[in-house]
C-alpha cells in the first residue's frame, strides 16, 4: 500500500512540474482600400494591412508574426499573417504553413 502512495504522489509531482508544450497559434487577415490601382498605391495598402495585422497580433499577446499571403482583390489589399505566442526554435518546430493556410 505504501509504494502505490510513494507512486501516486511521484506521478503528481511529475505532472504537476512538467510544462505544457502547446503554443497559442492565430491566422489574422486584414484589408485595405486602395486608391487606385498604381504601383505606389498598393504598396501604401499593403503596408496599412500589414501593421494593422501586426498590431492586432501584438494586442493579443502574440510576439512572433509570419506573411502568409498578400493579394490584390478587386479595390482592395489582403494581407494574412500566422501569429504565435513563442518563436519556433527551429524549421522541425515551425507550423506547416500550407496546411494552415489552406484552412482559412
Amino acid at each position: 500500500m505504501k509504494s502505490l502512495v510513494r507512486l501516486a504522489i511521484v506521478l503528481l509531482l511529475v505532472l504537476a512540474l512538467a510544462s505544457p508544450g502547446l503554443a497559442r497559434i492565430a491566422v489574422i487577415e486584414t484589408t485595405a482600400s486602395l486608391q487606385n490601382s498604381s504601383q505606389q498605391s498598393v504598396d501604401a495598402a499593403l503596408q496599412e494591412a500589414a501593421q494593422t495585422a501586426v498590431r492586432g497580433a501584438a494586442a493579443m499577446g502574440f510576439a512572433w508574426v509570419q506573411l502568409l499571403r498578400a493579394s490584390v482583390r478587386g479595390d482592395m489589399v489582403a494581407v494574412r499573417i500566422l501569429a504565435s505566442d513563442t518563436e519556433p526554435d527551429d524549421d522541425e518546430d515551425a507550423p506547416e504553413l500550407d496546411s494552415v493556410s489552406e484552412r482559412f
